[in-house]
């Protein structure tokens, strides 16, 4: 800082001073309309729309079929708005009449928008609270829609300055206080204790707030929390790690891939409005969001990623990215806007952005994004449809299970599909019959569950994509087998008083057994399940596959114990609880004592995989996500004979219903030492 010279005469220091208060107290100038679109992104939609130009007029022509973009919506405002989801969706109404005024020039569009606006400020008059919903986290989304929308009509005529003043003041008096409070106190939990994108909706909120009501302390209370914040949602904890080739792990991305996707979305509008104000978030931190992005476009585009071990402290032990969502492109409309910025704009290398954005053109709408992005965001001619037709998918795998056949097969080398075509015959030169079809998720794995035991199935797989269905792949069979009693050695043993249970096998996908009981405690100082079980002597590892489970699922997974007991000294390895998700080591070290725990991955998605090894009296608890590359839970030491009892057990939320579950690939493989 440079002193100011005090040798100078009083009038000019005096000068200097005020100069430098108001430099330091100077408002920016904020840019309208300025959110999540300039003036002129609305003038290019319009024009391009006009000369029909691809890929913008189909963008437009999907827009226009959507629900929420008609003339006739009615706004549901009240005063108390806690329905988070209602009011999101009343924001997206609002919006898409603002583009379709916009773009089409008919202002019954423009007033649809307008009453909504008007209904909101006329009847909301508190700050959200209570209710049913996470207003107080998750409210930020439909704030920042309000805001975003808004800021289109502000150059609409025929909104009244008096009623877009009362807009503008509901939006700072009610809706800040919600999002502001969250970044601060975070419903009184730790910091870390809230997905990245609770933070990232609120912070897209303070900084579309900020502009539209031209407050500078709410925008820059958005921006610097991008930057800085000490939650999950700023953008060096969202982005979590950067791997080689600046792949940038998400927060979530051992949570599932729908609530990444929505994460990078929801911190790219933020960085979009701020764009539009000439601030580059964008690019900050060596375009972290970027590198987050590319992370997650890839491994949704069935190309597998890197991943580093993150944690919580509730906790979330993720130890690999989540397959649960992987491949949807039905929703989470956000590659366009992402694509064009760096790619278009920015002319860097983002090639699974790029790929996301081809696979999802014309972008569509969502819930949770205003999506059509093809029409909003593209900023230059791109060919559409972006691809030719795919390649063939390759090593396709039948494997027979009970009542099912599992299928498996890699993308074509190309990358370049949007879904799949499954055909399927009744014999080696049978008539191949459509039996699936998708064209929105890039997962390569389907199961086929209409079928007959005994049969002999054909397959083969083709892709498809906006230009046609490629070339289908080589012919993979399987024969699914009715269940059977069970083999040699293995018995069923219903632990507790009053349980019934059965099991079956097949020698289908690595040894199946299917195991159903009412026990309903895994767990306490007595369990109460049904145990299929094989006796064993010595060291030895016990492994398998969670494929499938139905009716009423409190614990199920692998189990060691000394006797068949209630109380017996145990060691458990189980998925249940939190919606059947949590993976967890449980362990009795003595009769009659209270089981003892280790939680696991806490997003562990079926199929689940689980081991269990015994080495003396050290028992140790395994678990993956594919069978191939395992991951330690915990290791515990227990007195326990020689000859104990290895198996699968299962238990339900109550005892007067039952919980079946489907075991494949079991293996028992004894120490030969």
């Amino acid at each position: 800082m440079k002193r100011i010279n005090l040798n100078l005469p009083i009038i000019v220091l005096m000068s200097l001073l005020i100069c430098c208060m108001f430099i330091t107290n100077a408002q920016t100038t904020f840019i309208h309309p300025g959110g999540l679109h300039t003036q002129a992104d609305l003038d290019r939609m319009k024009s391009k729309v006009a000369e029909k130009e691809h890929p913008w007029i189909d963008g437009w022509r999907l827009l226009n079929g959507d629900p929420l973009a008609q003339n006739t919506y009615k706004a549901s405002p009240q005063a108390n708005m806690n329905l988070r989801q209602l009011m999101s969706k009343d924001a997206h109404a609002a919006y898409l009449n603002a583009i379709r005024w916009y773009v089409s020039g008919d202002e019954s569009y423009a007033k649809c928008a307008i009453n909504i606006f008007n209904d909101y400020s006329s009847v909301v008059n508190q700050i959200p609270s209570g209710g049913n919903t996470d207003i107080v986290g998750l409210g930020g989304i439909g704030i920042s829609e309000l805001a975003m929308a808004a800021e289109i009509m502000r150059i609409y005529d025929g909104w009244s300055g008096e009623d877009f003043e009362r807009f503008k003041n509901m939006m700072v008096e009610y809706f800040y206080p919600v999002c502001h409070d969250f970044l601060i106190n975070h419903n009184g939990a730790c910091i870390d204790y809230y997905w990245a994108n609770w933070d990232a909706n609120n912070i897209t909120a303070l900084i579309a707030i900020g502009v539209l009501c031209d407050n500078q302390a709410i925008y820059d209370e958005g921006v610097e929390y991008f930057k800085n914040g000490k939650g999950t949602g700023s953008i060096k904890h969202a982005v979590y790690h950067i791997h080689e080739e600046n792949l940038g792990q998400w927060q979530e991305s051992g949570r599932d891939q729908e609530h990444a996707q929505l994460g990078v979305g929801l911190l790219g509008t933020a960085c979009q409005i701020a764009w539009n104000q000439g601030l580059d978030l964008f690019g900050y931190d060596n375009n972290r969001l970027l590198a987050g992005a590319e992370y997650t476009a890839k491994y949704n585009q069935m190309q597998e990623v890197p991943f580093q071990f993150y944690n919580n402290c509730q906790p979330s032990n993720h130890k690999w990215p989540a397959i649960n969502g992987r491949g949807r492109l039905d929703d989470r409309p956000v590659w366009e806007m992402l694509y064009n910025h760096y790619v278009v704009r920015q002319g860097l290398s983002a090639p699974n952005v790029q790929r996301m954005a081809e696979l999802m053109r014309p972008e569509h709408g969502s819930k949770d994004h205003f999506g059509y992005g093809t029409l909003t965001f593209t900023l230059e001619d791109s060919k559409f449809p972006p691809f030719p037709v795919p390649g063939m998918p390759t090593e396709l795998k039948a494997t027979a299970g009970i009542g099912k056949v599992f299928l498996t097969w890699q993308a074509p080398e190309d990358y370049t599909a949007t879904g799949y075509v499954i055909e399927r015959a009744l014999g080696k030169n049978g008539e191949f019959q459509t039996i699936a079809l998708w064209e929105d998720n890039t997962y390569t794995v389907y199961t086929d569950k209409d079928i007959s035991n005994g049969t002999i199935y054909y397959y083969k797989v083709a892709a498809l994509n906006q230009s046609g269905t490629g070339d289908f792949s080589t012919v993979a069979t399987a024969t699914p087998m009715a269940p059977k009693v069970l083999p040699d050695n293995w018995e069923i043993a219903n632990i507790g008083e009053n349980i019934t249970g059965t099991g079956h096998y097949a020698n289908v996908a690595g040894s199946t057994f299917i195991v159903s009981g009412n026990g309903d405690q895994i767990g306490g100082n007595k369990d109460k399940a049904t145990f299929c079980y094989t006796p064993v002597v010595g060291g030895f590892e016990i492994t398998c596959r969670i494929s499938d489970i139905s009716g009423s699922l409190s614990k199920t997974g692998l189990m060691i114990r000394e006797s068949l007991n209630a109380n017996s000294p145990v060691v458990t390895m189980t998925l249940g609880e939190g919606g059947g998700r949590f993976a967890r080591m449980g362990y009795r070290k003595s009769t009659n004592a209270e089981m003892s725990s280790t939680l696991g991955n806490t997003y562990t998605w079926r199929p689940a995989w689980f081991r269990l090894k015994r080495n003396g009296d050290t028992f140790t608890v395994f678990e993956s996500s594919d069978g191939e590359k395992w991951f330690e839970v915990d290791s515990v030491e227990i007195t326990m004979t020689s000859q104990c009892f290895a198996g699968m057990a299962v238990s339900s939320r109550n005892s007067n219903s039952k919980n079946t579950t489907t075991f494949d690939h079991v293996t028992v493989n004894m120490d030969e030492n």
